[in-house]
């Protein structure tokens, strides 16, 4: 039996952001992954630390366009129909908050989280020198129609409002940002303030750092039974042996709802698989990091690759990769890069995003089980949000006020 502090289950993103946290406030933590660190959805994302993201996924008008696109297997958004129990439940939240005021309390609560995800994402790299091509760049949004550079101007309003600056761009000024793009967009939104690295080299290098403060790292190791005593998860069985902590922390992403289904905690996740293209740079690319807007595409160029990053899949854990998505994401590149020709792609990659109903992450101590803390529901912010979740935890157990309200993100609310 190892008695320990604080026994972080998952090394992702999240999860060495929680136990970096914990170990430099100077606890005695440990750290399961039943792979390597950055195995799963931190590794092949976009790479954007980015605020401007922070309107919550549900929003007015997406109920209709959601049954459409139900319709379209290579759509941005598919979810695919099911008649299980804990779908419908997911599908009836989302649907509730597909509308403006609550997509308005979201914002604000992500707005008021999302302040400190550069500051603190630029700290951690400083502070290792970490080597990822972290950069403070920003991202520019094109626009091909009228009506989606509406809806730009509506959200850039939006979060112009709670502090998230965001620049309108005539065609004439998206061209002169980007000239890579295509001459007949109709306009564009850049965000100054958002930074991009790349994401598995942050993730394995702030991994590097746990064992030099003390971390005990157990990579390859699965978590086979929690025990309950009371109130309290008393004993965690692994294959590296028993555990005995005062804290669990679970950031196990998208499975992170399956383990807590077996303490009595529901958490409202379902995974929702992203899809993402590296290729070596190439002409026809952009020099900056760029979100093809109609087609729900990110671009994001570093030193000698480039990352094309898009859709979501909500179809369930067992079904199996879609090409044809995988083919969307090049089409809507090709769409906008009038010179991308795709050559070879050096990596293709489909990882499973944990997605919440209400679109906020769910960062907090269970109402349940109080030494159990849940930090996992960050949709397509993992890499985002990351560095300031691991802060909350910390906050959490340390028993500080902490950096925000973690009450919009309680992991039980049935809202």
């Amino acid at each position: 039996m190892k008695r320990i502090q604080d026994l972080v289950l998952g090394a992702g993103a999240v999860g060495v952001n929680c136990a970096l946290a914990l170990a430099e406030s100077g606890r005695d933590v440990a750290i399961v992954d039943r792979s390597f660190p950055c195995a799963e959805c931190s590794y092949g994302n976009a790479g954007w630390i980015t605020p401007c993201h922070s309107l919550p996924i549900p929003g007015p008008g997406l109920v209709t366009q959601t049954l459409k696109w139900m319709l379209q297997s290579d759509a941005p958004l598919y979810i695919k129909p099911s008649l299980r129990p804990s779908v419908l439940r997911w599908l009836w939240r989302f649907y509730r908050h597909c509308n403006a005021n609550a997509q308005h309390r979201g914002l604000t609560a992500m707005a008021t989280l999302n302040q400190h995800v550069v500051p603190l994402t630029r700290e951690l790299i400083s502070r290792y020198q970490l080597e990822c091509t972290f950069s403070q760049r920003g991202i520019l949004y094109a626009f091909g129609t009228e009506k989606g550079l509406e809806k730009g101007t509506r959200e850039r309003d939006l979060l112009d409002a709670h502090g998230i600056e965001g620049t309108l761009l005539t065609r004439e000024e998206v061209l002169t940002k980007e000239p890579a793009l295509r001459e007949h967009l109709v306009g564009g939104v850049y965000y100054p303030q958002e930074a991009d690295c790349i994401p598995d080299r942050f993730v394995t290098q702030l991994a590097d750092q746990l064992p030099s403060l003390g971390v005990h790292c157990h990579y390859q190791t699965s978590v086979n039974q929690l025990h309950v005593s009371g109130q309290s998860i008393s004993k965690v069985e692994t294959s590296a042996g028993v555990f005995q902590p005062e804290n669990v922390v679970v950031a196990i992403g998208a499975w992170s709802v399956q383990l807590a289904r077996k303490l009595g905690v529901q958490l409202s996740i379902q995974p929702g698989r992203g899809y993402s293209i590296t290729l070596k740079q190439q002409p026809g690319l952009p020099r900056i990091p760029v979100n093809l807007s109609e087609a729900k595409v990110a671009v994001t160029p570093w030193e000698n690759k480039v990352r094309i990053a898009g859709t979501m899949e909500l179809a369930g854990f067992d079904s199996p990769v879609n090409p044809k998505r995988m083919e969307a994401v090049l089409r809507g590149a090709r769409d906008y890069l009038p010179d991308f020709r795709a050559e070879p792609p050096m990596e293709n990659w489909a990882g499973m995003r944990p997605v919440t109903s209400d679109g906020l992450p769910l960062i907090g101590r269970s109402r349940t089980l109080p030494n159990l803390l849940i930090a996992t529901g960050h949709g397509m912010l993992g890499i985002t949000q990351s560095a300031v979740t691991g802060h909350l935890i910390c906050d959490l157990i340390n028993k500080r006020d902490p950096l925000v309200s973690v009450a919009p993100f309680d992991p039980e609310r049935q809202t």
